[in-house]
This record gives C-alpha cells, structure tokens and sequence, in this order.
C-alpha cells in the first residue's frame, strides 16, 4: 500500500468504545497497511487498554490511526489530551 498516507479518526462518547469494534477496527486498518498478523494482537490489546483509561471518568475518547509512510502511528486522546501512542513500520511491499 505504498504512497497512500491517511488519517482515520473516531470519537467515542463518555460510554467508551466496544473491545469487540476496537479489536475488528485495529484488525482491519494494520493488515490494510500492511502489517504482518503476529503484530495484531500485541498492537490491539495495548489499544484496548489505553482506551479504558481514556475513558475512565466518562470522558470523550478519541482514536486515531495515521499512515504516513512508512509508519502507522495510532493516537489515542481523551478531552484533548494525548493519553497513548504507538508506531509501527509498514512493510514495503516490494
């Protein structure tokens, strides 16, 4: 997927965001860009976490997956202010 940066962006209500929507959503955006499977479930659940406690306190959560290549940054935030980040190198896939 070499060349097409973007953002993905989502914001999520004081009641958080479903694990299952998170874990489908994380699924599909890194082996969209190209990440290999045994990334997924360290990537995912480190995701799940930083959004529970983004939203402990019911506070608004936002999500945000970022390819600018040749990484995937996602962001997670919560009332405007970073709470966790990651990156992660998308493969080339030449």
């Amino acid at each position: 997927m070499a060349g097409n940066d973007f953002v993905f962006a989502l914001e999520f209500s004081s009641q958080g965001a479903p694990v299952t929507l998170l874990h489908e959503l994380a699924a599909y955006v890194l082996s969209y860009v190209g990440c290999a499977a045994a990334d997924l479930p360290d990537l995912t659940s480190a995701l799940e976490r930083a959004v529970a406690d983004a939203s402990v306190g019911r506070r608004r959560c936002d999500v945000q997956f970022r390819v600018n290549h040749p990484k995937l940054e996602i962001l997670v935030s919560a009332n405007g202010g970073r709470v966790w980040q990651a990156s992660h190198p998308i493969p080339d896939p030449h």
